[in-house]
């Protein structure tokens, strides 16, 4: 028995053909779909009387007429239990166009007709491919550009080339930056590379950086807010990363190793993948937050379409096409789906835990623990008691904390050597009056 679906519209009859141009709008807009009009909602069909079937034919296509712009269809009659149906099959519209009608954007959402507006709206277009920050026009001119900037570019793209600053408008178009329709223009990445001042068109170019004290987001201990073009927006985020995270020191057969606290390869790729594919559409920032057991790295915009947390690292599905290109031309991000693959091996080599990937509401979310988060995962509750004092307080004595947990004091020393042993606490001191700090 026929039911109304994504691809089916059902009526008995027709007494509104304003809703016939609001279906056929919809079906264009999705993947297509039938208008069947002599079958009931319930699926039972009642046919078109002979004499109406004519008219019934010229007035729904005067409905899908009202649509803008028209999209392909065909009109016919079909014989359904030995009775008459009049069907109008509507095409789904072209990559790169969308149809309106009543200059209102309809899309078929299972069996219903749903009006896309706001954020909805700028989704739909953009996975149409018909919105795209990347190739939208800027308010910036040419002389608003960094020739310098150009200049360093085109050399790490073009190794054996001899840059010619009479040529950069060359250049630009060479790299798809600049727009021809009637006039030149330049497009939104062209800021994003190479401005002198990129915030001053593209306010949303922008990174929070912040340190935190503890693995709470309250107390701030360092912090930097920086809005220049993407590459030195990646190189000014990287730094304040190694500022506000530790490295140790690893010495085997004279050779000195330095151990950063996470590796900077899944590092770079995690700060590459929040301005790479951020929704740029979106006034709000890039944040990294460091905190004593974990950097979290969020960025506007949730994964695109044909992209899911199950497949990720499998499939690239860049959201910024052109922006994903010019980095790849700069060999900062390769393009074939191992960026994620790799962060995961190296935090696994590290003897850290994998990264963790979230979608939250409208912003995502990439998490990397260090070695405190490891050390911690199998803590007793009177360790976490000692952890949680310790940050709010300078020391803690073996003696205080055998009287906080209520423990004799051979576990209370006990407790607290595992701490050393996990690299979460340090002992000053060796006799009676020796105590414990934390390790920042």
């Amino acid at each position: 028995m026929n039911t109304e679906s994504q691809g089916l519209e059902l009526k008995r009859d027709v007494e509104n053909f304003k809703e016939i141009s609001k279906t056929a709008c919809a079906f264009a807009n999705a993947s297509g779909g039938r208008i069947v009009i002599g079958i009931s909602d319930d699926g039972k069909t009642s046919g078109v009387h002979e004499k109406d079937l004519d008219t019934l034919q010229q007035r729904l296509e005067g409905a899908v007429q009202q649509v803008s712009p028209i999209p392909f269809h065909k009109i016919f009659i079909e014989e359904k239990e030995e009775k008459k149906t009049v069907v109008c099959e509507v095409y789904q519209i072209g990559q790169g166009a969308f149809c309106t009608f009543g200059g209102i954007v309809y899309y078929r959402a299972g069996s219903v007709n749903t009006k896309l507006e706001g954020r909805t709206l700028q989704d739909y277009l953009i996975n149409r491919h018909i919105l795209s920050f990347d190739e939208s026009r800027s308010q910036a001119k040419l002389g608003d550009l960094d020739v310098d900037k150009i200049r360093e570019f085109v050399k790490k793209r073009f190794p054996e080339s001899v840059f010619d600053a009479t040529k950069v408008q060359e250049y630009l178009f060479n790299l798809g930056l600049l727009g021809k329709n009637g006039d030149t223009w330049i497009k939104n990445t062209a800021v994003l590379f190479f401005a002198k001042e990129p915030a001053r068109y593209l306010p949303q170019d922008e990174i929070k950086l912040v340190r935190f004290k503890g693995s709470e987001p309250v107390d701030i201990i360092d912090s930097r807010i920086v809005r220049a073009t993407i590459l030195d927006n990646l190189k000014e985020a990287e730094d304040f990363i190694k500022k506000n995270t530790h490295t140790g020191v690893k010495i085997e057969k004279l050779e000195r190793e330095d151990l950063p606290e996470y590796p900077f390869p899944v590092i770079r790729e995690a700060l590459l993948n929040a301005l790479t594919h951020r929704d740029y559409l979106s006034r709000d920032a890039v944040q990294v937050n460091i905190f004593d057991d974990r950097i979290e790295f969020i960025n506007p915009g949730t994964l695109p379409t044909g992209l899911s947390l199950k497949i990720l690292g499998s499939i690239s599905v860049p959201r910024n096409h052109l922006t994903y290109r010019l980095l790849r031309d700069l060999k900062l991000i390769e393009g074939f789906a191992t960026g994620i693959p790799r962060m995961r091996s190296a935090m696994e080599k590290a003897g850290l835990t994998e990264p963790v990937f979230e979608e939250l509401g409208s912003f995502f979310r990439v998490t990397l623990y260090n070695k405190s988060f490891v050390a911690k995962t199998d803590l007793n509750e009177r360790q976490k008691r000692a952890l949680a004092y310790l940050e709010k307080n300078h020391s803690l004595a073996s003696k205080a904390y055998g009287k906080m947990v209520a423990v004799s004091h051979p576990i209370a020393v006990s407790d607290l050597n595992d701490l050393i042993k996990r690299g979460l606490l340090r002992r000053i001191g060796r006799t009676r009056g020796a105590y414990y700090v934390r390790v920042l």
